[in-house]
Formats: C-alpha cells, structure tokens, sequence
C-alpha cells in the first residue's frame, strides 16, 4: 500500500516538473537566444496561447523557475538609449531537460493533447528511428482508441438510449470518432516525411 502511495506521488511531482510552459520557453530558447517579450511573440505568433492553452503569465512564472534551476540564463543588454533588457539563452543543463520534457510529452503523459505540443519542438530531439517507432506505438493506440470508439457507438445506436439522447451529444460522439480516425491519418504523415532523406536534418544522427 505504501508503495503505490509513493508511486502516485512520484507521478504527480513528475508532472508537475513537467510542465507546459516550461517546454515552450526551453523550446523557442533551443532555436535562438531571445528576450523575454520574443518568446511571448512568438507564443502568440504559433497561436499557441490558444491551441495549447499556455498563458502570458505562466510564460514569465516559467523564466523565473528555470533561470533559477540553472535550465536558462539571463544577460543585461543595452541597445542605444534604451533601458538594459535581459536576453534569454538555453543551457546545456536546460538542452537535457528539454530532451526529457519531450520524451514525457510525446511517450509518457496521459493527456493525449501533449503529444502534439512535443512535435512542435521536435527538431533534434530524438535520432530517426526512436521518432518512427513513437509513431507506430501512438497509431497502435489511437487504432485502439478508434476501434474501442466505433464499437460503443455501434452498441449505443441500437439502444433505446440513443433514441432519447439529445442530437448534440450524438454529434459530439461522431466527432470524437472522426479526430480519432485524422489524428491516424496525420501520424501517418508524419512517418512518410520523417522518412524523407530531405528531412534527416530535423534528428539526432544515429550512434
């Protein structure tokens, strides 16, 4: 019993270190060093405040938390007359880090919207072939989703359940089916151009 206690706690601590917006500051970090008010530019820019529900204000809670954990760190800049402004470089404590966050957002997290927001910081994260075999084991598990989906959907159907069930909730039932069956098409995708020669720069080169 004390184990499982522990093991729950474990969990919890992991993903509370693992956090949204930390993965977005240490990923638009990895492409350049930025200020501040970038990197909240660029959040906006990639729609991300919307898509990925990562606020101004956690974006800045996030800078503080990893210059102080060593992850990033900040250099006094003056241009012109222009007050001192800091500028924000990644790491190499940070570059591991990073490469964590995304083996836990795109392998490990239950939530199944964190797989999407790794891939947009994907670039030199994995070697090509751990990023293919992420691929086949997610399309694995959205098959399964997809064939546990159609199969309650059917059952319901012929019930008379479904004949009192309000039409919106219905829609909603045949959406969930549809987005289960894109996301499927777009992990495969996502394959036939990881396999692209053309796109090898995107990875770690293979030991």
């Amino acid at each position: 019993m004390l184990e499982k206690v522990k093991e729950k706690l474990r969990k919890v601590l992991k993903e509370v270190s693992m956090n949204k917006s930390d993965l977005v500051v240490l990923g638009f970090l990895r492409r350049k060093s930025m200020y501040g008010y970038e990197i909240i530019q660029w959040l906006k820019t990639h729609h991300m405040d919307e898509w990925a529900d990562v606020k101004m204000p956690s974006v800045y809670k996030a800078m503080q938390r990893l210059e102080k954990k060593e992850y990033i760190s900040g250099e006094k800049v003056t241009e012109g007359n222009n007050p001192p402004r800091t500028v924000f470089s990644i790491t190499e404590k940070g570059k591991e880090f990073l490469l964590e966050m995304l083996e836990y957002f795109m392998v490990k997290s239950e939530n199944p919207h964190d797989f999407w927001i790794g891939i947009c910081f994907l670039n030199q994260g994995f070697t090509k072939g751990k990023f293919l075999q992420i691929l086949t084991d997610r399309k694995q598990k959205m098959k399964e989703h997809l064939k546990c989906h159609k199969q309650h959907f059917e059952q319901m159907k012929s019930t008379e359940k479904w004949k009192l069930m309000p039409f919106y909730i219905k829609t909603l039932m045949k959406m969930g089916t549809k987005m289960n069956a894109i996301e499927i098409e777009s992990l495969d995708e996502l394959k036939k151009e990881a396999e692209n020669k053309e796109n090898e720069i995107f990875f770690i080169k293979e030991d």
